[in-house]
């Protein structure tokens, strides 16, 4: 599978889906950007994804909005909790797909992992970036499709009110860790 075949069979899902979105050309590259609503616990209850394709592979993005950019940013000197936290993220969470109806259209199953992190130019974003080889999206397009719409949305969903009460030092971070070995990788069970 090449890029334009890529491209074609995912914007194909997104429209089967009802899922809006816009194509968007920067710096010669395509990408697909969504604005994903309905995400509650999410600044401003929307999460962003963006998808580029590349020769070999796809770039799947899911971030917060400007409102979590900018909270992040205001605390731009003092985030050795977030970085600490998200080192904890990185090392221990894996991001669960399933098809939302108990099997039948797939095995559920860990597909890919992102990973998450804080942007390095200006905007401050935290986001769950992964990279997905075409070959791997050809053999499982329905997965590959749910993982980067649903799946990686629902994490950062999970993770949104964790991470700006930490920011906004309500929480401590291993009040924040002992959250996720609780609510995400139920280990207190």
């Amino acid at each position: 599978m090449n890029k334009h075949a890529a491209k074609r069979k995912f914007l194909y899902y997104l429209k089967e889906k009802n899922v809006h979105y816009f194509e968007h050309l920067h710096s010669g590259e395509s990408s697909i950007v969504m604005v994903l609503t309905g995400y509650t616990t999410c600044p401003d209850s929307v999460l962003e994804c963006s998808i580029k394709f590349f020769d070999t592979c796809m770039e799947n993005r899911v971030y917060y909005t400007e409102n979590g950019s900018g909270w992040i940013k205001a605390r731009a000197g003092d985030l050795s909790d977030i970085y600490r936290l998200l080192n904890f993220i990185n090392a221990r969470v894996w991001p669960f797909s399933q098809d939302g109806l108990g099997g039948e259209l797939y095995k559920a199953h860990h597909l890919q992992t992102p990973r998450i992190y804080i942007t390095e130019d200006e905007n401050y974003d935290i986001t769950a970036t992964t990279v997905i080889d075409y070959d791997h999206y050809d053999m499982t397009p329905l997965e590959i499709e749910d993982y980067c719409t649903a799946t990686i949305p629902e994490l950062m969903s999970k993770l949104s009110p964790i991470f700006f009460f930490l920011l906004m030092k309500e929480i401590t971070v291993d009040e924040a860790v002992y959250l996720i070995k609780r609510d995400m990788l139920l280990e207190f069970s």
